[in-house]
Parts: structure tokens; C-alpha cells; sequence
């Protein structure tokens, strides 16, 4: 009789611990830091423009203030989105950048610099328009590259500011 005491008692209290234990761990995964689907439509919409623009500043088609011109200086200092076809934002605020055939051109280290020029524009999009704060800018944006269909690198993950390239 003992024993059925013992065990209905420990029973009792599994089931009462049980749901609060569930719950709270239940809370912790609603809690994650994603974009929801309007917000990332609007994150990827704004990469575009701000992609755009840089390329327009790089080609001199577009003046210092953003607008178009047909005899505009090409600012080489954003040569870098030059090398860019497109950047998608993922819900978990990660981008995938899809280069173009000009990167077939570049040794190791200056791919390196394009990436890393590249990167500083994605999250200063991203904190321009409040994805990210300012706190998480600061450990860069994960990113993974494209070359057509194939991956050919990724951000580290130790250091978001340094990458690993498959392919060069």
C-alpha cells in the first residue's frame, strides 16, 4: 500500500511539473529573432534599392544625391556592388549574395574586399531600416555567396567579418 502511495504521489507531481516545463520551453522557441514574411518582402525590397543606387553611384548613372544623370563622374569607391546580380535577405536576417561573372576576375584577397564592402552595405541597409540594431551590426551580417547556382563561400562562423571560399 505503501508503494501505490509513493508512486501515485511522485505521479501527481510529474503531471503538475510536467506542463509548466512544457510551456516554458514552448516559449523560448516562439521567441526566435526571424523576419516575418511582410517585414522580409520590405527587408529584400529596400536591398534592392540600396543595391541599385550603390551601382548607380559605381557606374555614374545616378549623381551624390541619388539621382539620375547622364554625365555622371563613376565613384569608385563603390565599384564593389558592380561585381553584385542580387541579394536576398533570409527570414533569420542572413543574406545570400549572388555575384556576377566579373568575380571570376579577382584573386583571393580582393574577393575578400569586395565581400567585405559588400557586407558593410547589407547591414547597413539592415540598420538603416531597423532590422537590425546597431549592437548587432557591429558582428556584421552572416553571408553566404553565389556564383550562378553554386555556393562558392560563407561567412565565418567565429567571425562573421572574415570568409571561406570553396572554390578559389
Amino acid at each position: 500500500m505503501k508503494k501505490i502511495i509513493t508512486y501515485t504521489a511522485l505521479m501527481t507531481l510529474g503531471l503538475t511539473i510536467a506542463p509548466a516545463y512544457s510551456s516554458l520551453s514552448e516559449n523560448y522557441v516562439i521567441s526566435a529573432n526571424t523576419l516575418s514574411n511582410k517585414k522580409l518582402k520590405k527587408a529584400n525590397k529596400e536591398m534592392k534599392a540600396y543595391l541599385k543606387q550603390n551601382q548607380g553611384f559605381a557606374e555614374g548613372t545616378l549623381d551624390e544625391n541619388g539621382n539620375p544623370t547622364d554625365n555622371g563622374t563613376p565613384n569608385s569607391e563603390f565599384d564593389y556592388a558592380t561585381y553584385v546580380k542580387k541579394i536576398k535577405i533570409t527570414e533569420t536576417k542572413q543574406a545570400k549574395v549572388y555575384y556576377n561573372s566579373k568575380i571570376t576576375d579577382l584573386t583571393v584577397d580582393e574577393l575578400d574586399e569586395v565581400s567585405s564592402k559588400v557586407q558593410g552595405m547589407i547591414t547597413a541597409c539592415l540598420v538603416e531600416n531597423k532590422h537590425i540594431s546597431d549592437e548587432q551590426a557591429v558582428d556584421g551580417t552572416f553571408l553566404t555567396f553565389y556564383y550562378g547556382k553554386n555556393a562558392i563561400g560563407h561567412s565565418r562562423l567565429t567571425n562573421y567579418k572574415e570568409f571561406k571560399w570553396y572554390t578559389k
